[in-house]
């Protein structure tokens, strides 16, 4: 027993845990390609009936393929200024651009949606690292609301202009 737990004790001293402080490095389908269509990427505001007395800013990406006849899939992401960002850690407009023009990803729309403010004014800069007061009511609280904001209310905005 006492060679097991010395074994033990040597691989973590060989071997030390990592502290997840490591930088992520960008692939290159985040990166901005040549000759690759670009999306376009739109913002808006609308105010909530489902968190009621609430005002959101959100995001549309629409692939440059997008076809008025067809269509398409939709995916929705939560913080949307993070992930719409095309110089940020995540960048998804580029990747989408990237992965649709090589056929990896088919043509769909993106959704940005940021957490609701719960005055009639948004930040001030829209590229600014909001705060909304009302984040962790919509995003810890364990109810439908925040599911129904996400299916039931931003896609029919969305659809008066796109299908």
């Amino acid at each position: 027993m006492r060679v097991v737990f010395l074994l033990f004790v040597v691989s973590l001293v060989a071997h030390p845990a990592s502290g997840g402080d490591e930088v992520y490095k960008l692939g290159d389908e985040s990166m901005r390609h040549e000759g690759v269509s670009r999306g376009e990427v739109t913002e808006h505001t609308w105010k909530s009936a489902i968190f009621p007395d609430t005002i959101r800013r959100y995001w549309l990406y629409v692939p440059a393929q997008y076809d008025k006849a067809q269509p398409l899939g939709v995916m929705v992401f939560q913080d949307g200024h993070a992930y719409v960002d095309v110089e940020g850690q995540f960048r998804v407009p580029v990747v989408f651009d990237n992965l649709m023009h090589r056929g990896e990803l088919p043509p769909l729309i993106g959704i940005f949606i940021d957490p609701g403010h719960l005055k009639d004014a948004l930040p001030p800069k829209p590229g600014s690292r909001p705060s909304p007061e009302n984040r962790s009511l919509e995003y810890d609280t364990l109810s439908a609301q925040h599911a129904r904001l996400s299916t039931e209310e931003n896609p029919p905005e969305v659809a008066q202009t796109h299908r």
